[in-house]
């Protein structure tokens, strides 16, 4: 996982959202699972803003589905903060691509809530392992 300080992806997105109140749990905070859908809802914002969307990628016969995924909660998110979620690529393996993130809430996108990284294994229609494309790498690093 990449701490705050240390190199992070140059090609990254930052998404931004507000804790919405179903996003929480009976605590106040935010429910741990909700940041597996944040980390998704990033990656997509990242292709996009290369020009090309998840649904695209699919269509090209490559599907990136998540081998592996870690998380570490550092401070708690609560309802109607405004966080941003940090996402860039920090690996490419032969078959596969890692994602790493960063979660920042208030005050000012200040405070770190949670670092994470996905794994995603590159297979095609059949889950059959294939190799990366030229074509997704080199979208990717814009």
């Amino acid at each position: 996982m990449i701490r705050p300080g240390e190199p992070f992806p140059e090609a990254d997105t930052r998404f931004e959202l507000y804790v919405s109140y179903g996003e929480t749990d009976a605590m106040g905070v935010v429910y741990y699972g909700n940041y597996a859908h944040w980390f998704e809802r990033s990656r997509g914002q990242y292709l996009r803003e290369r020009g090309l969307s998840y649904a695209e990628v699919e269509r090209r016969g490559v599907m990136l589905p998540v081998r592996e995924m870690a998380v570490r909660y550092i401070s708690p998110a609560r309802y109607d903060e405004h966080v941003v979620v940090r996402a860039g690529i920090s690996q490419w393996g032969r078959a596969s691509v890692t994602f790493a993130y960063q979660v920042f809430g208030p005050p000012e996108h200040s405070r770190l809530v949670c670092l994470g990284t996905t794994q995603h294994a590159c297979v095609d229609a059949n889950g059959k392992p294939v190799a990366v494309p030229g074509w997704l790498k080199e979208i990717c690093l814009k």
